[in-house]
C-alpha cells in the first residue's frame, strides 16, 4: 500500500493544514548564486559586484545563513560540484545544466546521511532501483546522467575528506535519486523559481493529484522577503499506508532540524473532511492528460491514477485541452483515423510553436513572434500524409481553449507588451506613435483577458485549476490597469475633445459588488463560506464590462476578432468562427461595435471602463490567491486607501 497523508479533521477552504515545514536540504539556481543568500534565498543587499554565476563560492546575507552551510563544510565542496556539468537536470530542474540538484543531494546527503536498512534519507525512499532500471530508464540516458553527478558528489565528498563511497559510488546515486524525486522548485511572491528544496515525510508523503484539493505556498525568512502568514497553523495531517514505512521513520533517532531556508506550508483549496487524503499537483495542471502522465513517469516512476486521469470517456477539461475543430468540408468519418490526424496535427503545432517562442527568447524580436504565432493559430493545419478511407484531408483548426492556444496566449501578451515598451518615448509624446503604442497594449491587454477567461472556464470544471485561474486574472488585471495608464489617452483624448463630445458615453457597468466588498473584510472565512456567490458575482460584472469593452480590445487583431467573447465561452457549442478567420460577425468592420468608432473609441469614460475591468480582474484574482497561499497580492494593496477600500472612479484613477 502506497504512502498517503489523510486530514486528521474536517478542513474548510482556505486553511493551512500544515504549519511551515523548512527543508531538509536545498539549492539555488546556478543563475541566482552571484545575486541570492544561498541559504534564505533572500536577495542580497546590498548586491555585490557582478560576477559568473560559477565563479567563486556561495553568498550569504548574514552570520545566521552562513553558519547553516559552515557547520557542513560545504564551500570547497559546492566550488567543485558547480565546475561540474549536471548529470540530470531534465530530471530534477527546469534548467538544463544547473548544478542545483547536485548541490541539494550534496546537503541532504552530508546533514541528514543514508539510513541503509530502509534506504532512507531523512525519512525519505531514495527511489534509486526504480530510477536506475533499464526498464524506468528506457534508454539508459538517465541512467548515465545519475552515474556521473554521483561521481561528481563523491569526489566533492572525498574534497571534505568523507572518503566518499566506492567506484559505483552508490551512495551518492542514492542520495542523487532522493533529490530528483522529492525536491520541489522554491518560487518567490511573483512566481519566479529561484532554486529547488527537499522537504521532509510531513510534505513528501503528500501524493499528487490531477484533481488536486490542495496547494503550497513558501515561506521566506530573509530580510526583503517577508513572512506570507503568521505561523499559527498546526499539522492537520496524518500519514496512513504502509506500516512499514511509517515505522522505519518513526524508529529513526530523533534529529534536530536547521530553522532556515524557505519553508513550504500546505493550504486546502476546496473543503476536505476529516480522513480525506489531502494531494497536491507535481505537474502544470493545465497540459493534456498524455503530457501530464509523461512527465509524472518520467520525473516520479508513476503513473497517475486519479479520477480526472482515469475518467472514461475524458473528462470536459481534458477533451477542451487536446481538442481541434475540423473545418467545415473536411468532417471526419472516421473517428480512429481522426484521433491519429489529430494528434499528427498537435505535434506539428507543438514544435512550431516552441521554436517561435525560442526564437522569441533568444532574439528578443517582440514583433516576429507576434506575427508568427497568429498565423499559426489562425491558419488551418492541413494534413497532406494521411488520408482518410474516403480519400479526403484532415483540415484542423486550434479551439481557443487548447492548451496550444493557452500557451500562445501567454506570450503574445508579453510580446505584444514589450513591443509597446519598445517604441520611442519622445516620439510617443509627439503622437507620431500615439496610435500604434495603445495599439500594441491594447492587444496584450486582450490576450491577458482572453487568457484569464480561457482558465477561468476550465477552471468552473476543475477546481484544482484555482491557483492557475487566479494567476492569470492577476495579470489580465495588472495589464488592463498599464493600459488605461497610457500617457497617450490624455493626448489623444484632448486632441478628440470637440470632435467627440456628440458622441454617447459608454454606460457604467452599475456594479453593486464593489460596494459589498468594501464594507466587510476581503479575505476572510466568511467570504470564503460564500465562495460560490461571490465568484458568480464578480464573473458577472467581469462579464457585463468586457462586453462592453471586447470590441475595442479585439479591434485589430484577425484571431481575436473571431473570439465572441473571452469570459463566457457558450458560443463554442454554437458558432462556426473557426472556419475561416475572416468573420468577426459580432462585429462591424471596424471590430468596434456599431456605436463607437476607433478614432472615437479613446476618451476618459472608456478609459475608466477599462480602469474597473482590471480592478475587478484584480480582486477576483486576488480572492483566489488568497485561497491558495493566504495573502493579499501586493497591487491589491497599493490600490486600497488606508481603510481597505478600492475607489473605481476616474479620480482615483488619475491618482494611482
Amino acid at each position: 500500500m502506497e504512502m498517503s497523508m489523510r486530514a486528521t479533521e474536517d478542513v474548510a477552504m482556505g486553511e493551512d493544514v500544515t504549519p511551515p515545514i523548512a527543508p531538509l536540504a536545498l539549492a539555488l539556481y546556478d543563475s541566482f548564486l552571484p545575486s541570492h543568500c544561498s541559504s534564505c534565498f533572500s536577495s542580497l543587499s546590498p548586491p555585490p559586484p557582478p560576477r559568473p554565476p560559477l565563479a567563486g563560492s556561495p553568498l550569504y546575507c548574514s552570520a545566521r545563513c552562513s553558519s547553516s552551510a559552515s557547520s557542513l563544510r560545504l564551500s570547497s565542496a559546492e566550488e567543485l560540484l558547480l565546475r561540474s556539468p549536471s548529470p540530470s537536470s531534465s530530471a530534477a530542474v527546469a534548467v538544463p545544466g544547473d548544478t542545483s540538484d547536485l548541490r541539494a543531494a550534496l546537503r541532504l546527503l552530508l546533514a541528514h546521511g543514508l539510513d541503509a536498512p530502509s534506504w532512507r534519507i531523512g525519512g525519505l525512499l531514495t527511489n534509486r532501483e526504480k530510477l536506475m532500471s533499464p526498464e524506468s530508464s528506457g534508454d539508459g540516458e538517465v541512467v548515465e546522467r545519475i552515474r556521473s553527478g554521483a561521481r561528481a558528489l563523491a569526489a566533492a565528498r572525498r574534497r571534505l575528506g568523507l572518503g566518499g563511497s566506492g567506484g559505483d559510488a552508490v551512495l551518492e546515486e542514492a542520495a542523487l535519486c532522493a533529490t530528483i524525486t522529492n525536491a520541489v522548485e522554491v518560487q518567490d511572491v511573483d512566481g519566479r523559481g529561484l532554486g529547488i528544496a527537499v522537504y521532509g515525510t510531513e510534505f513528501s508523503w503528500i501524493n499528487h493529484s490531477c484533481s488536486a484539493n490542495a496547494c503550497y505556498r513558501f515561506q521566506f525568512s530573509g530580510p526583503e522577503i517577508s513572512s506570507l502568514a503568521p505561523d499559527e497553523s498546526r499539522l492537520r495531517i496524518v500519514p496512513y499506508g504502509d506500516r512499514t514505512q511509517m515505522d522505519s521513520v518513526a524508529s529513526r533517532p530523533g534529529e534536530v532540524r536547521k530553522d532556515y531556508g524557505p519553508k513550504i506550508i500546505v493550504r486546502s483549496i476546496e473543503a476536505i473532511k476529516k480522513g480525506e487524503e489531502v494531494t497536491v499537483a507535481y505537474t502544470d495542471l493545465l497540459q493534456p492528460k498524455a503530457a501530464r502522465q509523461s512527465e509524472l513517469q518520467s520525473k516520479y516512476q508513476f503513473r497517475c491514477s486519479c479520477t480526472r486521469c482515469d475518467a472514461e470517456p475524458l473528462g470536459y477539461v481534458d477533451h477542451a485541452l487536446q481538442d481541434f475543430r475540423a473545418a467545415y468540408g473536411y468532417a471526419c468519418e472516421d473517428s480512429a483515423n481522426c484521433s491519429i490526424d489529430q494528434d499528427e496535427a498537435a505535434r506539428r503545432l507543438s514544435e512550431l510553436m516552441d521554436g517561435v517562442i525560442s526564437e522569441y527568447l533568444s532574439d528578443s524580436n517582440p514583433k516576429s513572434c507576434c506575427t508568427k504565432l497568429e498565423s499559426l493559430l489562425t491558419e488551418s493545419i492541413l494534413d497532406e500524409d494521411l488520408t482518410l478511407k474516403a480519400g479526403s484531408k484532415q483540415k484542423f483548426f486550434l479551439q481557443p481553449l487548447h492548451h496550444l492556444s493557452l500557451n500562445a496566449y501567454i506570450t503574445l501578451a508579453s510580446a505584444y507588451r514589450i513591443s509597446s515598451s519598445q517604441l520611442v518615448a519622445p516620439q510617443i509624446q509627439a503622437g507620431a506613435l500615439l496610435l500604434e503604442t495603445l495599439k500594441l497594449s491594447r492587444i496584450s491587454g486582450a490576450y491577458s483577458l482572453l487568457l484569464a477567461g480561457a482558465v477561468h472556464h476550465l477552471f468552473r470544471s476543475e477546481s484544482s485549476l484555482m491557483a492557475s485561474a487566479a494567476t492569470f486574472w492577476l495579470t489580465a488585471g495588472e495589464s488592463l490597469l498599464s493600459l488605461s495608464r497610457n500617457l497617450a489617452w490624455h493626448i489623444f483624448s484632448e486632441k478628440l475633445q470637440t470632435a467627440c463630445s456628440s458622441v454617447p458615453k459608454p454606460q457604467s457597468c452599475g456594479c453593486s459588488l464593489m460596494n459589498k466588498v468594501q464594507v466587510r473584510p476581503f479575505w476572510s472565512q466568511a467570504l470564503y463560506a460564500d465562495f460560490e456567490n461571490t465568484s458568480g458575482d464578480f464573473t458577472s460584472c467581469i462579464a457585463v464590462l468586457t462586453k462592453m469593452l471586447w470590441g475595442f480590445l479585439a479591434h485589430g487583431s484577425c484571431y481575436l476578432q473571431a473570439v465572441k467573447d473571452p469570459v463566457d465561452f457558450g458560443w463554442l457549442r454554437t458558432v462556426e468562427i473557426f472556419n475561416e478567420y475572416n468573420s468577426g460577425a459580432h462585429l462591424d468592420d471596424t471590430g468596434l461595435d456599431s456605436t463607437y468608432k476607433l478614432h472615437e473609441s479613446y476618451d476618459q469614460e472608456r478609459r475608466q471602463l477599462l480602469f474597473q475591468l482590471g480592478v475587478h480582474c484584480l480582486m477576483y484574482g486576488g480572492l483566489l490567491w488568497s485561497i491558495c497561499y493566504g495573502q493579499t497580492p501586493h497591487i491589491l494593496d497599493t490600490l486600497s486607501n488606508e481603510n481597505g477600500i478600492i475607489d473605481c472612479s476616474l479620480d482615483r484613477l488619475e491618482n494611482f
